[in-house]
């Protein structure tokens, strides 16, 4: 594995585009946090010096704001994944790969390897965030348990792997990088249209197991929780995150499967 780890940083290490969504993936997160911070604290009323929304940059809330606020980005991680992945068809460097001795395996796993490392860094750079949110932005109160919501980063973790594995399988079939973008940013939309009206106006509770939904499922949507929901509706989805969990593992499973099994059946 290390020496196909060492080949890939050779592909890679030199690649401009590689490192300009790297860093834009990197960037952007804590951008994006602060844009959205600093909106909160600005732009909606105040009751007694507090925010209509409480104090949702603050420690514990800090984590699943952050963490969904940065879930919306997902799509910067998953452009950089597929033309990582397009650019071996592009250029026939698969087939290199091949000739020079390594196995079809070999190949399909330094890349699910490389989805997995840009996912640990994003979480990184998430966590990193929720700390400067929480200890340097906000005062927080010295009775908050700061690190009660850090669960939420293990989700985000899980929620990344899943887009990031969605875009690599299409890149694997697609083989386009224009094409394989198209296909999953129309994908990822439809699906929630799709949720949406089957849920709200059939009532299909089964659409929460869609492959995108199941693992957006992990991170309620932050502002609106604080409004709405109830101590029922907070029971309900705690009861439910192992499900999430295990079905999110489930469809991981089948994605590398799958994927691992086209390779080694396409035609070079």
């Amino acid at each position: 594995m290390l020496k196909t780890l060492k080949i890939e940083w050779m592909k890679v290490k030199h690649y401009r585009t590689f490192w300009i969504l790297l860093i834009l993936t990197i960037i952007s997160i804590p951008a994006f946090n602060y844009t959205l911070y600093d909106l909160f604290d600005n732009s909606f009323p105040k009751i007694r010096g507090k925010s209509f929304f409480g104090s949702p940059f603050a420690f514990p809330d800090v984590w699943q704001t952050v963490t969904w606020n940065s879930s919306l980005l997902f799509i910067i991680p998953a452009i950089l994944i597929i033309t990582l992945s397009t650019n071996e068809f592009t250029y026939r460097t698969h087939r290199q790969n091949i000739i020079d001795g390594w196995s079809r395996s070999q190949f399909v796993n330094v890349k699910l390897f490389e989805v997995l490392l840009l996912s640990i860094v994003t979480t990184l750079v998430v966590f990193l965030t929720c700390l400067f949110f929480g200890l340097v932005v906000n005062k927080t109160p010295a009775d908050a348990h700061i690190f009660s919501n850090m669960r939420f980063i293990f989700f985000f973790f899980v929620q990344m792997v899943s887009y990031s594995i969605i875009a690599f399988l299409l890149s694997m079939l697609i083989k386009r990088s224009g094409l394989s973008m198209g296909i999953f940013f129309v994908y990822m939309v439809m699906e929630q249209f799709v949720v949406s009206i089957l849920r709200n106006k059939y009532n299909m509770k089964w659409v929460d197991f869609l492959p995108e939904e199941v693992t957006d499922k992990l991170i309620p949507q932050p502002y609106s929780q604080k409004l709405l929901s109830t101590a029922a509706w907070n029971t309900n989805w705690e009861n439910h995150i192992p499900v999430y969990l295990l079905i999110g593992a489930l469809y991981l499973t089948l994605y590398c499967l799958f994927t691992s099994w086209r390779f080694r059946k396409a035609d070079l």
